[in-house]
């Protein structure tokens, strides 16, 4: 014969029932609680996305937390699915370049270089606030298929140290977007830090009236400024990182970057190789 736990629980001597009794309310006001913690929690989470959905700068704030800084299996351990969206990427960058005729270099360890302005290396793209590492640099190697070898937080604008000091009297300079220049060598930034180095004219706008734009008043260059490829020192915001400079944020990062490069097989070949450089505004990629 059996016995339900309220049918045993009256066999029991009484002290030992009141024990019991009171460990079942305890039990109950437990899971009571931990119900309403659920429900407080859920309430906090879907104020926090209410708010970020509504507001573009705190929107921007979570992509920048959430994203991932680094998205190519090669770099570290992913999922299959973060790998296909690396790739997606690697492949819009691809069409682009080949819908407008530039170059892409084929074969193994013959990476092609991209900074895409307005978007995180995830693959999220942003309003281009200025003064922000909210855009990315990428590397791409197409053997035979596009794939993404890195990916960094980087800024392909000048920041508002020289937006609002520039060095030159016509305002501080920009590389055109979109664009495509064969123009940078392995080399040292200020003789000290390993970089591309600008040795060939690209297209310059210069920020005339200093407003972080470009606008059609503003003068429109073919020249060398300098327009080094290097690092941001780790710092926060653009600030005095860049003068016009395509900056990628983090030393670590820069590193990791031109250790690819200095292993590529042309520059192996030749240590005088020019690297091509594609720059893409991030509305005319799809993926």
């Amino acid at each position: 014969m059996s016995f339900q736990p309220e049918e045993l629980l009256k066999y029991l001597p009484v002290e030992i029932q009141y024990q019991e009794i009171k460990a079942s309310e305890e039990a109950y006001r437990q899971l009571r609680l931990s119900q309403a913690r659920g429900r407080i929690c859920c309430f906090g989470l879907s104020l926090a996305m209410a708010i970020a959905i509504l507001h573009p700068d705190i929107n921007q704030w979570f992509e920048a937390k959430l994203q991932l800084t680094r998205i190519a299996s090669i770099s570290f351990s992913t999922t299959i699915n973060k790998s296909k969206e690396a790739d997606k990427i690697a492949a819009a960058l691809v069409n682009y370049a080949r819908s407008q005729n530039w170059e892409v270099r084929t074969g193994e360890r013959r990476y092609n270089v991209f900074y895409v302005q307005g978007m995180f290396p995830s693959g999220v793209k942003n309003n281009n606030t200025p003064n922000k590492f909210n855009d990315s640099r990428f590397l791409v190697e197409v053997n035979p298929t596009p794939k993404l070898v890195g990916a960094w937080e980087a800024s392909i604008e000048p920041g508002n140290h020289y937006t609002e000091k520039p060095m030159n009297a016509s305002g501080a300079a920009q590389i055109e977007v979109p664009g495509q220049y064969k123009a940078w060598r392995i080399g040292k930034h200020k003789g000290r830090e390993i970089a591309l180095i600008q040795v060939a004219p690209v297209n310059i706008i210069r920020d005339f009236n200093r407003n972080s734009k470009v606008d059609k008043g503003d003068k429109k260059e073919y020249s060398i400024i300098g327009a080094n490829q290097h690092s941001g020192s780790d710092q926060k915001f653009v600030d005095n990182t860049s003068a016009g400079c395509p900056v990628g944020r983090t030393i670590e990062g820069h590193q990791e970057f031109m250790s690819y490069l200095q292993k590529d097989v042309d520059f192996q070949a030749n240590d005088n190789f020019i690297f091509s450089t594609t720059f893409i505004s991030a509305k005319e990629l799809k993926f």
